[in-house]
């Protein structure tokens, strides 16, 4: 039963009212987790809404001694304001934290939360290796990650769609600091107020927020392989807050050596490719991040932020070609490849949100955002062969422009029903320019090759509309929803004279269901249709043939995806001790998938796409953590049968098992040294294309804090058995096999250290920000 509690804040020595102080309810336990929080309004007044039971209420303003108390809320309690009196402190208030030890891993109704900031060495990681620990995340031997089972998802950051995840999800994730990040979502059952892209689900990545008062950090991370620095400084004062992060990461000349045989079973143009070679790669990248807000008075705030960033990509690939004939020589070749790509990128939104007096869980949010991302790469190739050479050299261009409008309203009617609606509109313009120039001669000019050029123009606009109604009925908690979407697409493929025309309307149904049986169990069913659109790589027909024998092309013609998820889930949550098993099935009969057909008469392989994928999926999840005095530790466990198939071509098709098993621990020596580990292994779940071998991946970090914690040293020793990763693939049909390896540097050391500083720590978040989640991620 919800009860209401009336309260004022004054400074004890004038009697004045504060106004904008932060007022927290907290559970009394071991946790100590928020379970409402507020402001005072003006004259210093504030109202909780709770239920009844044992609490701490905290009350903490800059420049004031912060005020903690035990309380009770109760049936029929008193109506009249209890008055809390404010004391100046004279040193500003030392560092304290209000927020009580989380757990590493807990759960909402609709999400997994990973809280990154409980998680000792994920200081020294970027987000690729976090994912590695997350249940239903799993991260093959290349950094491709798969969210349940499906390559295609999508990733935001505080909530929102930013273009540093809108194209390259793999490198811009390999680039993003562990040291930055708060805790990630992870949502697999979206309600209908998100976008319905997203097959897999939704990736939410959050940040370290505006604090009451000041703090930040800078670090730095160095290992054998690579580097990675951030810094992160934020401020609130009364009505104002900023907070502003910037981070860089980047890697040393990495070579990884290469094969790949491709085997005709019925050997016409020749009996065996093999291709041999090194890569060496160097990666950059550097993104800025502010946010600003100013809460206008109590129930009103509007919040603005940017982000800028950028980097760039360079590799050179030197490969040795050898192909075997049934009645010929052997022919020898080369092809050696030299590729840059830089890829600035900004964007800048806003929110307006409005409470309501009286409804503190009634709003209203108006909001905008930008996003502008460049793409420019330059590829120079050497196909060298017995009888005559080809320097080819490309050049290539894009640009991207995409804007969102949103607005979304809640209205609870009572204590136990709430509906949430609202529409968005999101437009998206791309443009792109492939030159290809070419020359058989190195004492030749080039000149252009107009056959392999490209140039296009693609539009997007999606037009969308929700309403989502959450009730409780006795011990049952349901939420039930449906969005409306309405996608127009209108490209232009200039140089194969191909017109892209699409206008479609997708209806997605959202259901979802708990109850708790007892204090500490609780059983969660849902039940969500997911779609993919395809993207503009997907669709453009443009023929990349680089290599004249492995070409690969995109298919106008193609239509969105659909995919049907249900979900049941056993939750068991008692003090430390943190118990999940789920069961889920998903299906999809329109898949958009990447196959690859064989030329038994020239030898070509031909890669394009198609809606003709059908994968039927079953998977079981187990995640167990527990905390003791000194140590907390738990496993994250995923198992997972699929089969997928090509519709078209029926002896393309595979299925099995798949899995990931994650141990960690973490164990405090004393209260300045730490010792903690993870370790598992991981296997991704069978696609057409590729099908990887297990990964395997462990860790152990030492961790010292010096000067009152303020300074924290770490030392990380990472898959320290082995040197060398090698990473194998096979691809196999009636007519032909293709199997590839990767060798790569596996051995990691990092050294680094973290300095923190500032008065107060104290998360508050009033941002909501646009949810951009409808894109597809390559």
């Amino acid at each position: 039963m919800k009860v209401k509690f009336n309260g004022m804040v004054k400074d004890m020595a004038t009697q004045k009212p504060i106004p904008y102080a932060t007022v927290n309810l907290l559970k009394n336990d071991v946790a100590k987790s928020i379970v409402f929080s507020s402001h005072s309004d003006d004259n210093g007044r504030f109202t909780i809404n709770a239920d009844t039971g044992t609490y701490i209420l905290s009350i903490v303003f800059f420049g004031y001694t912060s005020l903690t108390n035990n309380c009770k809320f109760y049936h029929r309690m008193p109506a009249d304001t209890k008055l809390f009196l404010m004391k100046p402190s004279i040193n500003q208030l030392e560092q304290i934290n209000i927020t009580g030890q989380k757990a590493l891993i807990s759960q909402d109704k609709d999400k997994l939360v990973y809280n990154v900031d409980q998680d000792p060495s994920a200081k020294s990681e970027n987000l690729t290796d976090i994912f590695r620990k997350i249940p239903m995340l799993s991260v093959d031997g290349e950094g491709n990650i798969q969210l349940n089972g499906q390559a295609n998802y999508k990733v935001l950051l505080n909530g929102r769609e930013t273009a540093m995840f809108a194209l390259n999800v793999k490198d811009a994730l390999r680039g993003f600091p562990g040291a930055v990040v708060s805790k990630i979502e992870v949502i697999t059952a979206p309600s209908a107020k998100y976008d319905a892209e997203g097959i897999g689900g939704l990736i939410n990545i959050i940040t370290k927020k505006a604090v009451l008062g000041y703090n930040g950090y800078l670090s730095a991370y160095y290992s054998n392989i690579n580097y990675q620095s951030s810094s992160n400084f934020s401020v609130q004062s009364g009505k104002f807050a900023m907070t502003g992060t910037y981070f860089l990461s980047g890697n040393y000349n990495n070579k990884s050596q290469i094969t790949s045989e491709t085997t005709p079973l019925q050997p016409t143009a020749y009996q065996k490719r093999f291709l041999e070679g090194a890569r060496i790669t160097n990666r950059f990248s550097n993104n800025g991040l502010l946010e600003t807000s100013y809460s206008i008075d109590s129930l009103q705030t509007i919040v603005a932020y940017a982000n800028i960033g950028g980097g760039n990509n360079k590799s050179r690939l030197d490969q040795n070609i050898t192909t075997t004939f049934a009645s010929t020589a052997i022919q020898y070749d080369l092809f050696d490849q030299n590729i840059r790509n830089n890829f600035p990128s900004f964007g800048i939104g806003s929110d307006f949100i409005k409470k309501f007096k009286g409804s503190p869980d009634k709003e209203l949010s108006f909001r905008f955002n930008g996003q502008f991302s460049k793409n420019d790469g330059l590829n120079n190739s050497l196909m060298n062969t017995a009888s005559s050479d080809l320097f080819r050299q490309n050049e290539s261009n894009s640009k991207n422009r995409e804007y969102t409008v949103q607005t979304d309203f809640i209205q609870p009617f009572t204590k136990s029903m709430k509906l949430e609606t609202g529409v968005k509109f999101v437009f998206r313009n791309a443009k792109a320019n492939y030159l290809s120039l070419s020359k058989t001669d190195e004492n030749l000019p080039f000149e252009p090759d107009y056959f392999n050029s490209d140039n296009f123009a693609y539009k997007q606009q999606v037009y969308s509309g929700y309403g989502s109604l959450s009730f409780t009925l006795k011990k049952l908690n349901f939420r039930t929803g449906i969005r409306l979407e309405n996608t127009s697409v209108n490209g232009n493929f200039f140089s194969s004279d191909t017109e892209v025309r699409q206008n479609y309307t997708a209806l997605i149904p959202d259901f979802s269901a708990n109850t708790k049986l007892g204090k500490n169990y609780t059983v969660v069913l849902s039940y969500t249709k997911r779609l993919q659109r395809p993207y503009i790589n997907t669709l453009n027909p443009f023929v990349n043939n680089n290599d004249p024998l492995n070409i690969s092309y995109g298919n106008p013609d193609l239509s969105a995806q659909t995919i049907h998820t249900l979900s049941f889930q056993n939750r068991l949550l008692k003090g430390a001790n943190f118990i999940t098993f789920g069961l889920s099935t998903s299906y999809s009969g329109n898949m958009i998938i990447q196959y690859t057909t064989f030329n038994e008469l020239n030898g070509v392989s031909t890669t394009q796409y198609g809606n003709v994928g059908k994968n039927r999926e079953a998977s079981a999840l187990l995640t167990l953590s527990t905390s003791l005095r000194k140590i907390s530790g738990g496993i994250n466990s995923t198992l997972r049968y699929n089969k997928i198939e090509n519709t078209i071509i029926s002896s393309q098709q595979e299925q099995g098992f798949s899995w990931q098993v994650a141990l960690y621990f973490n164990y405090k020596v004393v209260k300045s040294f730490s010792i903690s580990g993870n370790g598992g292994i991981d296997k991704p779940a069978y696609s057409l294309i590729n099908t990887f071998n297990t990964f395997p991946f462990y860790q152990i970090n030492f961790g010292y804090k010096f000067f009152n914690e303020k300074l924290s040293a770490t030392i990380n020793f990472n898959k320290f058995f082995n040197k060398w990763r090698t990473n194998r693939s096979f691809t196999e049909d009636a007519n032909f096999k293709i199997q590839s390896t990767t060798t790569s540097p596996f051995r990691v050391t990092y050294v680094g250290f973290t300095y923190n500083f500032g008065k107060l720590k104290e998360n508050l978040s009033k941002k909501r920000g646009v949810n951009n989640d409808d894109l597809i991620n390559n």
